[in-house]
């Protein structure tokens, strides 16, 4: 402790500031919060339109991240003070509409029961009813967190980090699904919105922390083929358990999950019955293949250069790389063209060889058997394919079908391409950024803001647990995750305070700690059976 106060990172200058100057500087958080309340009163007053709708709010907030992504990355290389402006405007207004639409569900759910009430009153329809309300938070806290840090000039650099972060979030989260889910009775308890919107905050925070992290790296000198490397391995961690979550063979068969209309059948996912018959997108399975041969290619020469400093596997592994973030887009686009046109060729009993592989009819047929003995596996597929011609009607391809699969898709684009493009103008983006010690500085201090906001969150996560399931603490997967992710930045604190560390291993601990909380939001929700599955 005595090290950090000596080397003054605990100490806050002195500085003679107005009221209103201080209020002045704040108009990116006050102004959006402002407007919130206002649409939520007018929203209130003339009930749902066009605009006044979730939904809109939302895609408006995606879209005003989108372009301030844009903005704040390439102020990085030209530097220009009006893009600067623009992108800190255009995060302000995301937030407003993020927050907005985030409230907005509070008056959807009241009105889908009617305002009932409950033992918490209005409390009970607080928007954090299941992970895509959850999701709505986490990036309004993301963006708070960014805003108060970068509407002071020298801190813009941390837009450019965080904010393609935060969109490829927000990206998963619309493809969650933004079905309003009645509160189960068990879970209303007005610790409920203490506990989760602590979470929203702290997870935002964490985030910001990351971007930080990052830029540390990047202005320390960590070789971009090196941070390459990271980048390939996540793509390849993503499309390895993507393949394994579909249960198909990646890249020969992409496979999306239909709801069925009024007859709901089940097939088995990671032990759980689940009512979804899969379909293949056809037309998308070689360019996986390619880019998947790409991605490895350019790992491998990586691997090589890292190894014995080969300038030539170098040069072929950014050339790779390069061409893998190009394939990368292009599958983006071709399964967005196959999954607008796979409804109509699944609704046509003449085409559905184009999208129920043998595979699938034998998986379900063998569900529409239920286990009856001597049923042979020819029968089981005239059994699908029979039921598909019959049901083709009711069948419907939903966003929502597989969120996580088609958000990790899109998250390994950015992260490809932020790498792509950070590597390509390196000299400029380090240029951009203020000195190691002011990042090293403030990655510490936001860190400083998570780690009491995470205490929080086990310590209220403990009392609601208690008043709903009769325990504090049971060893449930998203208790264990939140306590493994709350220990990271525990640590980080304890080395840096105790032991002095800082620069590259503290950036490597909050890099750690953002990765668990990102499997303790979602991961959890997804792979881990628990408690908490009604996220």
């Amino acid at each position: 402790m005595s090290r950090a106060i000596k080397q003054g990172e605990l100490l806050v200058p002195q500085v003679e500031i107005s009221l209103p100057a201080r209020l002045l500087a704040l108009w990116p958080i006050i102004l959006p919060i402002l407007f919130t309340v206002l649409i939520e009163v007018w929203r209130l007053e003339v009930g749902r339109t066009k605009f006044l709708y979730e939904g809109t709010l939302t895609m408006l907030a995606l879209i005003c991240y989108v372009t301030a992504s844009v903005l704040l990355v390439t102020n990085l290389f030209v530097k220009e003070e009006v893009l600067y402006k623009l992108g800190l405007v255009t995060v302000a207004v995301g937030y407003c509409f993020n927050l907005s639409g985030w409230m907005m569900r509070w008056i959807e759910a009241g009105e889908v029961e009617n305002w009932k009430g409950g033992i918490n009153g209005a409390w009970r329809y607080f928007p954090l009813d299941n992970l895509y309300a959850l999701t709505l938070g986490f990036c309004a806290g993301a963006a708070l967190a960014t805003l108060v840090i970068i509407r002071k000039p020298q801190y813009r650099f941390l837009g450019a980090m965080s904010l393609p972060i935060l969109s490829a979030v927000m990206t998963l989260g619309i493809f969650l699904g933004n079905d309003i889910i009645t509160l189960q009775p068990i879970l209303d308890s007005y610790w409920r919105p203490i506990h989760v919107s602590i979470a929203t905050v702290g997870y935002g925070v964490c985030l910001v922390s990351f971007g930080l992290a990052f830029a540390y790296l990047l202005k320390d000198g960590v070789r971009s083929e090196a941070i390459a490397i990271g980048s390939l391995l996540f793509g390849v961690l993503v499309y390895g358990w993507v393949g394994g979550r579909l249960e198909v063979v990646l890249h020969q068969e992409y496979g999306l999950w239909l709801w069925t209309g009024d007859q709901m059948l089940e097939t088995q996912i990671g032990g759980e019955r689940i009512p979804m018959i899969r379909a293949a997108l056809p037309g998308v399975g070689w360019m996986m293949w390619a880019l998947l041969i790409i991605v490895l290619a350019a790992l491998v020469l990586f691997l090589i250069d890292h190894l014995n400093k080969d300038e030539k596997a170098r040069k072929w592994g950014w050339r790779f790389f390069r061409i893998g973030v190009l394939v990368q887009a292009i599958v983006l686009l071709g399964v967005w063209y196959q999954f607008g046109k796979v409804n109509s060729l699944v609704k046509d009993p003449a085409n559905h060889k184009a999208v129920f592989s043998e595979r699938a009819n034998l998986r379900f047929g063998s569900l529409l058997a239920d286990g009856q003995q001597g049923v042979t596996e020819a029968q089981m597929v005239a059994a699908s394919e029979r039921w598909l011609q019959e049901n083709a009607s009711t069948l419907n391809l939903k966003v929502k079908s597989n969120p996580v699969e088609l958000g990790s898709l899109v998250a390994v684009f950015v992260v490809l391409l932020l790498v792509a493009l950070f590597a390509w103008k390196r000299d400029d983006v380090v240029g951009a950024m203020p000195s190691l010690q002011t990042i090293d500085t403030l990655l510490y201090r936001t860190v400083g803001v998570a780690f009491p906001l995470l205490t929080m969150l086990l310590i209220t996560g403990a009392v609601w647990a208690n008043e709903s399931w009769g325990r504090y603490w049971g060893w449930d997967s998203k208790e264990v995750g939140a306590l493994v992710a709350w220990m990271a930045y525990a640590g980080f604190l304890h080395t840096r305070v105790a032991h002095g560390w800082r620069g590259r291993r503290s950036a490597y601990f909050a890099l750690l700690g953002f990765a668990l909380v990102i499997f303790t939001w979602l991961g959890v929700s997804f792979l881990l059976k628990g408690l908490h599955s009604y996220a």
